[in-house]
This record gives structure tokens, C-alpha cells and sequence, in this order.
């Protein structure tokens, strides 16, 4: 089949969706499928076989649209819908799959050309913009909710990244529609040969005999790293030797939580990395002890879940739904969303070695049964079947 695959994000660009749309079309492409990915203006362009980028009209002085919702979005998401049109006018496409909000664009497109969609949830988007505050207007919630609840009902075939999703897609369409489509382990680019966990201790001033507490991705607020920070005020009380190292983030958020360290009085614990390129994320792995998770808002289970398992070192992630939809006791170290119950956990795991060991097999044994390349493409086959039923 010949895909227009809709994706309202920058492409490509390392983090949760646009990570996860590359899986997808090389997955897809894998089965035999042609993909045309459209895309935000900006990100990095990828080689991918039977797959072909495409990019809506760039906006001179236009910025790239930051993580959750905005204004520039919403710019972006009303250029992307005449350009999608036009290449479905003119591609001879078999089937439109929308990714977040182009769920809803695909559902609008499918009418006027007669061709089935696919609506692939990475969120539930109301519940998105309630917790994000970017729109607190009551009747446009509601509004919301009715579109993206009919773009579910009339779609050939429903993706989901989680448990959560998958039960709220089940509220509006046939069950047999929805399919569930877990991350999968992120694959990394060789690292430089000169990069190592030694020589990466050195850059970053850590001591070769310092405990490493990681976080690797954005800054945003939900992703919890005040929590870490405030955690990391009771840890270096029994550790002072203990490093956290943040690793992501661009450089606004990286300077605010620098102040917010400083007025911790845990700057010195501290080691803020920036964005770093994804070829050195397994050597920041290999030189971590813990890994964290502090996450406190979102519905779906974060993609570097599935990465931190499967190093086969100990996760610490916050006990609430967007975790424990996956995880259990026994594979991760889950604890209170509170710096004492968090900071407790850390502790527990940088006392006890044989702890950290046990979890992180655990962890890194559930996700290489579970959750690997083969099992990923078997779920988007399945799909797809029910897009070529539609087609037939």
C-alpha cells in the first residue's frame, strides 16, 4: 500500500513521537508498504528506503514548535492540512495515517477523498491540553473531545501506545479496531570511538568512583526533574559523592534548573549535559548506576522506559498510571511522586548493589521478551490488515 503518514511534529528529531513515527515507517516500508512522511519544517532528514519526507511551507521568522501544545502548532497543523490534500489529489494514496491531532485532519481528509485512515494515538488529546493548560476554555474542550472522539469511531484501524489509550479508544469504536503498539527500545548510532564511560567521567568532572543517578530527555515540567532536584537534596545527605547527571534540554530550561540547583544547595551534585547527540546516549547509559523517571503528568508510558529496561540497569519511576500501566516492583524501583518517598528509593538502590543488579536484570529481561523489533512490526501488520479488509 502507498501511505500518507501525517506527522505534526518536527522530523526527525530524538525524542518520544518523532522516535516513534521513524520506527513506525521503517517498519512499515519493512512489510512492503510505500511511505510519504509529512512533516513540521524543521528536523533532520533521515534515510530511510521506501520512505520519502516531506515538509510543510516554512514560515520566515516562524519558531520550531516547542513539545505540547501552541500557538505555533496550531500554525503549523493549518499548513500542513491544504498540503496533505494536495498530495492525496495527486498520490494515489491507499490509506491516510494521522499521528496526535492529524488523527483528527485524517478523519476531515478521508471524507472528501474516500480514503480509509488510520488514527494513531501517542496521547489522549484532550486530557493533554487539560493538564497543559494551554487551553482552559470549557466549550473548546468539549469541542475537542467530540472531534477527536469521532475521528476514533470512524477510522479503519486504531493505534495505541499504551493501556490507558487503548481503553479510551475502546469507548468509541469497535474493540476489534484498536490495536495496541508499545515502544520499543530505542536504537542508538554507534558511539565515537574515543567516547567512553571513562573518558565522558572526565568531561563532566565526575570522579571514577562516583555513584551516577541518570535522566536523559527534555526538560519540560511533567517530565518531573524538580522532583529530582529536590530528591537530590536528601540523597547527598548519606551520598554527598552521588552525581546526577541530567542529560537533554535546551539551553533555557537547562539555565533555569541550574538556578533552581543553586537554590537547593545541590549544584555541586548536579551535572546538566544540554542536548547531546544520540550516539553517546549507550556510553551516558554504561556510565549510569541508576536511571531515573521522575515523571509526573501524562497519560502513556514514556518511550525511554523501554531504552533504560533494556540496559539492564535499575529504573526509578514515580508510582503513578503513566508508569505502572508497564511497570511492576519487580522490574523497576517505583516509588511516592513525594522527594522523601523518591529520594528513599535512590538511597535504597545506592546502599544495596545486589538490588541494583537484581532489577536491572529483571527490567532488561522483561523488555527483550516483550517489547523487540519483531513483535513491534507484528502488531503494525495487524494494524494494517484491517486498513486492506477496508480497501478489499
Amino acid at each position: 500500500m502507498k501511505v500518507l503518514l501525517l506527522s505534526p511534529q518536527p522530523f526527525f528529531e530524538v525524542r518520544g513521537t518523532p522516535i516513534n513515527v521513524r520506527l513506525m515507517a521503517e517498519s512499515l516500508a519493512g512489510l512492503g508498504h510505500q511511505v510519504d512522511i509529512l512533516a513540521y519544517p524543521f528536523g533532520e532528514d533521515v534515510a530511510i528506503p521506501n520512505v520519502t519526507i516531506h515538509r510543510v511551507t516554512k514560515i520566515p521568522g516562524l519558531p520550531k514548535a516547542p513539545i505540547g501544545p501552541s500557538l505555533v502548532k496550531i500554525i503549523n497543523d493549518m499548513l500542513m492540512a491544504p498540503k496533505a490534500a494536495w498530495m492525496l489529489a495527486f498520490g494515489r494514496y491507499d490509506v491516510i495515517h494521522g499521528v496526535e491531532e492529524a488523527g483528527i485532519m485524517a478523519w476531515a481528509l478521508a471524507k472528501i477523498f474516500r480514503v480509509p485512515y488510520i488514527f494513531d494515538m501517542d496521547s489522549h488529546m484532550t486530557d493533554q491540553l487539560r493538564y497543559s493548560g494551554f487551553l482552559g476554555n470549557r466549550m473548546v474542550l468539549t469541542m475537542t473531545e467530540r472531534l477527536e472522539s469521532a475521528a476514533i469511531a470512524g477510522a479503519a484501524s486504531v493505534i495505541t501506545v499504551c493501556p490507558y489509550l487503548t481503553d479510551i479508544a475502546k469507548r468509541y469504536t469497535n474493540p476489534e479496531k484498536v490495536h495496541q503498539v508499545e515502544d520499543i527500545p530505542q536504537m542508538f548510532p554507534s558511539p565515537p570511538e574515543e567516547l567512553t564511560p571513562v573518558s565522558l567521567r572526565a568531561e563532566l568532572d565526575i570522579p571514577h568512583d562516583a555513584p551516577v543517578i541518570l535522566y536523559t530527555g527534555n526538560l519540560e515540567k511533567y517530565q518531573g526533574v524538580d522532583l529530582a532536584l529536590e530528591a537530590a537534596v536528601e540523597v547527598i545527605k548519606t551520598h554527598p559523592d552521588a552525581k546526577f547527571v541530567i542529560a537533554g534540554g535546551n539551553a533555557g530550561r537547562v539555565e533555569s534548573y541550574r538556578a533552581m540547583a543553586r537554590r537547593l544547595g545541590v549544584d555541586q551534585a548536579m551535572v546538566f549535559t544540554g542536548s547531546r547527540p544520540l550516539s553517546h546516549m549507550p556510553v551516558f547509559h554504561e556510565m549510569a548506576d541508576i536511571l531515573l523517571s521522575p515523571r509526573l503528568g501524562g497519560t502513556n508510558t514514556p518511550l525511554k522506559i523501554y531504552t533504560y529496561l533494556a540496559t539492564g540497569k535499575p529504573v526509578v519511576a514515580t508510582d503513578l498510571p503513566t508508569h505502572t500501566q508497564l511497570l511492576t516492583k519487580e522490574v523497576a524501583m517505583l516509588a511516592k511522586p513525594e522527594k522523601m518517598e523518591y529520594a528513599s528509593a535512590l538511597v535504597l538502590l545506592l546502599r544495596d548493589k545486589t538490588l541494583r543488579e537484581k532489577i536491572g536484570h529483571y527490567g532488561q529481561r522483561f523488555v527483550e521478551e516483550n517489547y523487540n523489533h519483531a513483535s513491534f512490526r507484528r502488531k503494525m501488520e495487524s494494524a494494517y490488515e484491517a486498513v486492506e479488509v477496508t480497501n478489499g
